[in-house]
């Protein structure tokens, strides 16, 4: 004889396949950036580490772009040919430039910090990776004060600065945020891999107003929607527990199976209201 139990097996591989089928079309649903980090959208777990290797002397030429609002960076510091390189799960990026935000365009838990440093790399496949860091008003960041005392003024000034420490641009503790992302300009190409460094970069009320008050519009694009996506993280006590996205499937699932079961139950019962219970 069939139990009850064994005549739901197939219908449970089939709710099961139904549910996880539909996962690929969620995640080809919109993955841009930046987004909101909260407690509520990030998972905590070890994450891979980050091997930064930066030139502690090289030279940046600093361009200005205009104030051109979320169509191009304003400022942006342009480095040598290998001076640096990031390597995250066994893929080696070079990096290319960094350049400023203002706002900041990632929040953390709704905050809206002053400005925002993006640190691009590329790897030999034109992959693209950044990491980025929130910048907070505090002391004078003597590293890049010599910059932002003097910005390039208009579009066709190039100021070079020698002797540049890039890893005065890394934290001393590199807990991080990390999501699949879009670039944060046009063309907004997807299939970013983003890394926002957890402790923010300090510099003072003049420096972050020598950017500021020089690009009135700001270069900051509005926030993304999520669209599924978890942030995963390795800074203690920042998430909240979230399941994966198969959990949800699998919990609907079970949900459907549980209604489906007891409707039947009842049905051959002919005792309506009648729900058996699971140990």
């Amino acid at each position: 004889m069939i139990t009850p139990s064994t005549r739901l097996l197939p219908l449970a591989s089939i709710v099961s396949a139904l549910f996880l089928s539909g996962m690929p079309a969620a995640q080809a649903a919109p993955q841009q950036s930046p987004i909101d980090i909260t407690a509520q959208n990030t998972k905590f777990q070890q994450l891979s580490p980050m091997l930064f290797d930066l030139s502690s002397d090289t030279t940046l030429s600093v361009i200005n772009n205009g104030s051109p609002g979320v169509f191009k960076t304003a400022a942006r510091a342009n480095v040598d040919a290998g001076a640096g390189s990031v390597t995250v799960d066994g893929d080696t990026y070079q990096l290319a430039q960094f350049h400023f935000h203002t706002p900041a365009e990632h929040l953390e838990n709704g905050k809206v910090f002053p400005m925002e440093m993006h640190m691009v790399f590329e790897d030999p496949s034109k992959n693209i990776l950044v990491v980025g860091r929130w910048v907070e008003e505090g002391a004078s960041n003597a590293a890049l004060e010599p910059i932002f005392s003097d910005l390039p003024k208009t579009t066709t000034q190039t100021h070079v600065f020698n002797h540049f420490d890039l890893n005065a641009l890394l934290p001393s503790n590199l807990e991080s945020f990390r999501y699949d992302g879009s670039l944060t300009t046009p063309d907004f190409n997807e299939g970013v891999k983003w890394i926002d460094l957890a402790q923010p970069m300090q510099m003072s009320a003049a420096e972050i107003n020598a950017y500021s008050s020089l690009f009135p519009n700001g270069d900051a694009r509005e926030i993304q929607d999520l669209n599924g996506r978890i942030v995963l993280t390795d800074v203690p006590g920042f998430a909240s527990a979230v399941p994966e996205p198969e959990t949800y499937a699998m919990l609907l699932a079970g949900l459907g199976l549980i209604g489906f079961a007891a409707r039947r139950k009842n049905g051959r019962l002919g005792k309506p209201g009648l729900v058996g219970s699971i140990a």
